[in-house]
């Protein structure tokens, strides 16, 4: 700078150390978090921290990545639609599909978890049974495990609505995760039944337009770290 005059001096010295200012800050923005709500027993969000059975695997794996992350809970739906857009940085608990790879990235096996059938009529093999109704949440891969020649779907906002679906006679079959069949039947009087319909990874999902610098690979590092300490299984 020494050929320019001692007054510009602070208003060029400006000019170069504010954009730096502003790249630095904007690499310290919090990251939000997705975090699929109504089944707080297993993941849910208390004062800004996680919760439930699954809250340990999923802090150990944030607590192995630099970065503010903030957890908010929203609906299934919600969540896609906003990693999609780029507007939530990482979302979960999520299992890997096709569609949600083209617009984020999934983390790998963090553990397994099992998806259900469960349904009130003693059926014989699904696929035997033709114009089955599924209920489920909305956007939910419970598509994946339609059975039966005519299978509809009937889709809702919360397990507890596809529960009672079932128990109201407007569907015949609920797709979810085993974990929650215990909760959401509890008081309930009459025979039900319940199948396996797959063992499934579970993760999360990071936005493409978060996870294209090292956010994806810090958190794929994390989950390869944390996934050997499962307990929920």
């Amino acid at each position: 700078m020494d050929r320019i005059p001692q007054w510009l001096r602070p208003a060029v010295w400006a000019l170069f150390t504010i954009p730096l200012l502003w790249s630095a800050a904007s690499t310290c923005a919090p990251y939000p978090v997705g975090v699929f709500e109504g089944i707080p027993r297993e993941i849910g969000v208390e004062d800004g921290k996680l919760k439930g059975r699954f809250a340990s695997l999923y802090q150990c794996v944030f607590d192995r990545v630099d970065g503010d992350f903030r957890f908010f809970e929203m609906p299934l739906a919600r969540i896609l639609f906003e990693l999609e857009k780029g507007d939530l940085a990482v979302g979960l608990p999520l299992v890997q599909t096709s569609g949600r790879d083209q617009y984020a990235d999934f983390g790998g096996r963090l553990f397994q978890t099992e998806y259900v059938y469960l349904f009130l009529e003693n059926y014989p093999l699904l696929r035997q049974v033709p114009g089955l109704r599924f209920a489920f949440v909305r956007r939910f891969i419970g598509d994946h495990f339609l059975q039966g020649e005519g299978a509809r779907v009937v889709t809702v906002s919360e397990w507890k609505q596809a529960v009672e679906m079932v128990k109201l006679g407007r569907a015949d079959v609920v797709v979810l995760p085993g974990v929650l069949v215990d909760q959401l039947m509890a008081g309930y009087l009459e025979p039900y039944y319940v199948r396996t319909a797959a063992w499934v990874d579970l993760s999360l999902y990071v936005s493409h337009r978060y996870g294209s610098g090292q956010l994806t690979a810090d958190l794929r590092r994390a989950i390869a770290q944390c996934s050997g300490l499962s307990d929920v299984e």
